[in-house]
């Protein structure tokens, strides 16, 4: 819109100063340069007086000329002052808006950094229906982002950035800024503002793995590691790593992984994994058990369930809903 408007101011200004010019160069017999000299002076009513119309003919051209050009500057001021006071208005209803849904946010996700690896992490929060605040120095970046998404621009190391983004409420924050030290820092910071917060964050050094946990990170991820990792993989097991990426990446978002907790009401208290007989019953599997500090991988038949267990279960997404309402 306001590009439209530049545009059309543009066109009438380069109009009116192109028909001023032609008509003092035939009723005046001027040549461009001086025609172009009186038209600007009149249009802009500068009056210097070294170039005045001497016919009858220029006069009432002139006189003609000077209404048109002072309504179009008139208009020009008019849509350039508009377009200001839009533009000034439309942000702050856009902050105070904002504001107020952050003020009322519980169990959100915080986002701090929209890059590459940000991008992927915004993109399967959203499609799990999380609700993300993202956190991030660039005002371009709120174009990338679901009319859902809220985009708090500013330093995400800052206190007031995160207090605003909701940390003390969050349900988690995933810090991918490119600086290491930035991502330390935030999470140092995240910790002294909710200790409770579960942070995962970003290391692009090896080194700075270990700086970030003690930093206070839950989980540290290195990019570079995983990607590395994976291409070995693909070419030393081609076949699994394409089954792999052809249940959860290729189009099938039937099936999924999740984590469901055991609760003490569950009629699965002290029942072992054939028992149960989920796999017949309910079509997924548990492919691990998190109980307390130690992790089950690919439990046994005879394994019992208890209570405050996480279970780790691969299958139909339509299953594992049915399957966590039992929890």
């Amino acid at each position: 819109m306001v590009k439209k408007r530049l545009i059309l101011i543009f066109l009438l200004s380069t109009f009116l100063i192109l028909i001023g010019s032609i008509g003092y160069m035939f009723l005046e017999n001027l040549d461009f340069f001086d025609s172009l000299w009186l038209t600007v002076v009149s249009v802009l009513t500068v009056g210097y007086g070294d170039a005045v119309p001497s016919t009858l003919g220029g006069k009432l051209f002139t006189l003609a000329l000077i209404p048109i050009a002072i309504g179009i500057v008139t208009y020009s001021l008019g849509i350039t002052a508009a377009t200001i006071i839009e533009g000034t208005f439309s942000k702050e209803a856009r902050m105070r808006k904002m504001e107020k849904k952050l003020s009322r946010l519980e169990n959100h996700f915080i986002l701090c950094g929209f890059g590459r690896v940000g991008e992927q992490v915004y993109e399967q929060l959203l499609k799990h229906d999380h609700t993300v605040v993202v956190i991030d120095r660039n005002e371009e970046v709120e174009s990338h982002l679901d009319d859902q998404v809220l985009l708090l621009t500013g330093d995400a190391t800052d206190d007031e950035t995160l207090l605003k983004a909701g940390v003390e409420k969050a349900a988690g924050l995933v810090t991918t800024l490119p600086n290491d030290a930035d991502n330390v820092f935030v999470t140092l910071t995240v910790k002294g503002l909710n200790d409770r917060l579960q942070v995962v964050a970003r290391a692009e050094k090896q080194a700075s793995e270990e700086k970030l946990k003690r930093a206070g990170a839950d989980r540290v991820i290195n990019p570079s590691h995983l990607g590395g990792r994976r291409m070995a993989l693909s070419i030393l097991k081609p076949v699994s790593i394409e089954y792999i990426d052809t249940i959860l990446h290729a189009g099938y978002e039937d099936y999924n992984v999740e984590e469901i907790v055991v609760s003490s009401s569950s009629v699965w208290h002290r029942k072992s994994i054939k028992e149960l007989n989920i796999r017949a019953i309910y079509g997924i599997t548990i492919v691990g058990i998190k109980r307390g500090e130690q992790f089950i991988r690919n439990p046994d038949p005879d394994e019992y369930i208890h209570t405050g267990d996480v279970l780790i279960v691969f299958g139909e997404q339509s299953r594992l809903e049915l399957f966590e309402k039992q929890a």
